[in-house]
C-alpha cells in the first residue's frame, strides 16, 4: 500500500512536478534568451546597414571639400620628380689621421621641377669640386652611420644650392657608396 501512494504521489504531482517545474523555468530562460537573439540579429544587422551607407556617402557620393583638393594637387607636384643629373663617380680619400680610408660614391642631384638644367651642366666642375670637397672633409666615422650618409646629402645639397641658386636642388641620391 504504500507502495501504491509513492506511485500515486508521483502521478498526481510529487516528485514529477518538481521536475516539470524544473523544466518549465529552463523553458522560460530559453524564451526570454529566444527573444534576446532575436534583438540581435536584428541590431546588427542594422547597424551594418547604416555602417555602409555612411561610408559610401562619405568615400563615394560626398564632393571633397576645397582643402581637399589642394592638398592632392600638392601630393601630384611632390610626386612628380624634377630632372636628374648622374654625376660621374667620385673617389677620394677621407680626413681620417692615422689611417688612409677613402669614400667611392656616385651621386644623382635632382633639380626642382622646371629647373635651370643647362645652368646644371655649364657648373658641373664647380659642382663636382664641392662634392670632393666635402667628402674628403669627413672622417669614415662621421659617413659610416645611415644618420651620418643623411648629413652628408643634406650638405651636399646645401652647398650645390649656393653654387645653383636657392632651391634649385631638391634631393641629392647616392646611387652607391662605399667606404673603405
Amino acid at each position: 500500500m504504500a507502495g501504491e501512494k509513492q506511485t500515486a504521489n508521483k502521478e498526481l504531482g510529487g516528485e514529477d512536478a518538481e521536475l516539470s517545474s524544473i523544466a518549465g523555468l529552463d523553458s522560460k530562460k530559453i524564451k526570454k534568451k529566444s527573444g534576446f537573439k532575436k534583438i540581435i540579429f536584428i541590431i546588427v544587422p542594422l547597424l551594418f546597414l547604416l555602417g555602409g551607407g555612411f561610408a559610401a556617402y562619405h568615400f563615394i557620393l560626398a564632393k571633397p571639400s576645397g582643402k581637399a583638393v589642394s592638398n592632392a594637387i600638392n601630393v601630384r607636384k611632390n610626386i612628380m620628380p624634377g630632372p636628374m643629373f648622374e654625376l660621374k663617380p667620385f673617389l677620394t680619400n677621407l680626413a681620417n689621421k692615422n689611417s688612409s680610408s677613402y669614400v667611392k660614391a656616385s651621386i644623382t642631384v635632382e633639380l626642382k621641377p622646371g629647373g635651370n638644367q643647362s645652368l646644371f651642366k655649364q657648373l658641373t666642375p664647380q659642382i663636382r669640386n664641392s662634392i670632393i670637397m666635402i667628402l674628403s672633409s669627413k672622417t669614415s666615422h662621421e659617413i659610416n652611420t645611415p644618420a651620418g650618409i643623411t648629413a652628408l646629402r643634406h650638405q651636399i645639397a646645401r652647398s650645390l644650392n649656393r653654387i645653383l641658386g636657392h632651391g634649385q636642388v631638391v634631393s641629392v641620391y647616392f646611387n652607391n657608396y662605399l667606404v673603405q
